[in-house]
């Protein structure tokens, strides 16, 4: 452009000198034809002397000189303005495509850099970053697939992200929902322990029994202690100290005190009164078939060895006798295998 400009800038003092002579040559050729004009209207008596007719064919000489001059100045005016049509044609082209060429610069730096460097420099960085370019293409793909994956990625990993946020949240709001169920369970098995003994010291009392239990739940152990008839609970003992007959009464309240916090709907009992005496076995029936006839939407299941003949009569009572195993043929067979 700046090549282009001081041509345009030598061409218009070129036009502005052939324009000066031009008007010079056309103020000559206008006088002369003046001239011309004057001695053809002159009537000169016939002379024989030649000089005013050398003078005369000097100045045609002169003015076919000078149009021919102007002929010449003419078609160079017309064509230095071609020319400069020209240049000013490639002057507006040339500032069209620099503006597209700031318009995709702009795209990639906002605010111009000011450079000392030449174009010839600007040139070959610009050419050995398109061969880096080339070679990098070359090893890891083409570039528009390698941005199509990259938004790919980043749309996977928004994804994952709010994913990731949306399960946190959840996560908070589950911990929330347990930490308040583990409350609550906290405390629902702490009246479920008071209940249970409760219930547990209410059946010993009925027989004159003292006795304590004590729930340690985060150890997940039970320990129950029981004196028979009045005395202080300071002489509680472990139930492996009892008698046979207080240890299974013991442990028919300890069951009833468990049915009274557990909702099965079936309540079975094998061989409790094995070890009772009269007395025990007596109270400890009369209490099961009392928790019992309270809750009929369930199903008490009792096995004994022991008559139960002695039972009321109720419809809510269904005795099933087995028949009594023949002792007699079992013997034998043990004989016969030990022969």
């Amino acid at each position: 452009m700046k090549k282009l400009d001081d041509d345009i800038k030598q061409n218009e003092g070129l036009l502005r000198r052939t324009q000066v002579e031009q008007r010079t040559i056309k103020a000559t050729a206008t006088k002369l034809q003046l001239e011309l004009t004057d001695l053809q209207n002159m009537e000169e008596p016939q002379s024989e002397d030649l000089n005013p007719l050398e003078e005369l064919s000097k100045a045609d000489q002169d003015v076919m000189k000078c149009r021919h001059h102007k002929k010449h100045y003419d078609e160079k005016r017309s064509a230095h303005l071609r020319n400069i049509q020209t240049l000013e044609a490639n002057q507006e082209s040339k500032e069209q495509e620099l503006q597209t060429s700031v318009a995709k610069a702009t795209e990639i730096c906002p605010e111009r850099v000011e450079v000392r460097r030449t174009a010839r420099s600007l040139d070959s960085e610009i050419n050995r970053l398109k061969v880096k370019i080339t070679t990098q293409q070359e090893q890891q793909g083409d570039r528009e697939e390698v941005v199509r994956q990259y938004h790919e990625a980043l749309e996977n990993y928004k994804n994952m992200a709010q994913q990731m946020k949306y399960l946190n949240s959840f996560i908070k709001s589950l911990d929330s929902v347990m930490n308040q169920r583990l409350q609550v369970y906290a405390e629902l098995r702490r009246f479920l322990s008071a209940r249970c003994k409760y219930y547990f010291d209410s059946m010993l009392a009925q027989r004159g029994y003292t006795g304590s239990m004590a729930f340690d739940h985060k150890n997940e152990t039970l320990s129950i202690s029981v004196q028979p008839g009045q005395g202080n609970k300071a002489d509680l003992s472990d139930m492996r100290s009892l008698s046979g007959g207080e240890r299974s009464f013991s442990t028919v309240c300890f069951v009833l005190s468990l049915w009274a916090i557990t909702e099965a709907p079936f309540r079975c009992l094998d061989e409790f009164d094995v070890y009772m005496d009269m007395v025990n076995r007596r109270i400890s029936m009369d209490k099961m078939l009392k928790v019992a006839a309270g809750q009929r939407y369930r199903q008490f299941i009792f096995l004994t060895p022991q008559s139960m003949s002695s039972l009321p009569v109720s419809k809510i009572i269904n005795i099933l006798r087995l028949k009594d195993p023949d002792r007699g043929n079992n013997t034998q067979r043990s004989q016969d295998e030990e022969q």
